[in-house]
């Protein structure tokens, strides 16, 4: 019995009798290389009870200010905001760490 036919070639393989060509990607700029990989960003929370919302308290990324009623929401706002704020691509991998500081 013979080898594979073309039909039988591996998914994402080219196939045997392919003269398609595919180079290897180009190495990105650091600059680029940051925006595509993301960060890990630390943002201090408190809770304003007189307004009735969680808020950022203090942050490493200027220009970042929001409010939401509950955390869980607060944290629902942050990926997006921080990726807009410093020019990451929308599905760049974000670590953010909160913590709750008391007002």
């Amino acid at each position: 019995m013979s080898g594979p036919s073309v039909s039988e070639a591996a998914p994402g393989r080219p196939l045997d009798g392919d003269d398609a060509q595919t180079s290897a990607p180009s190495p990105l700029p650091s600059d680029e290389l940051d925006r595509k990989m993301g960060c890990k960003v630390t943002v201090r929370c408190a809770w304003d009870a007189s307004a009735g919302v969680f808020f950022v308290h203090d942050s490493p990324i200027p220009g970042l200010t929001t409010e939401a009623p509950t955390m869980p929401a607060l944290l629902c706002k942050l990926p997006g905001m921080i990726r807009d704020l410093l020019g990451l691509e929308d599905g760049a991998y974000i670590d953010i760490y909160v913590e709750r500081v008391p007002r």
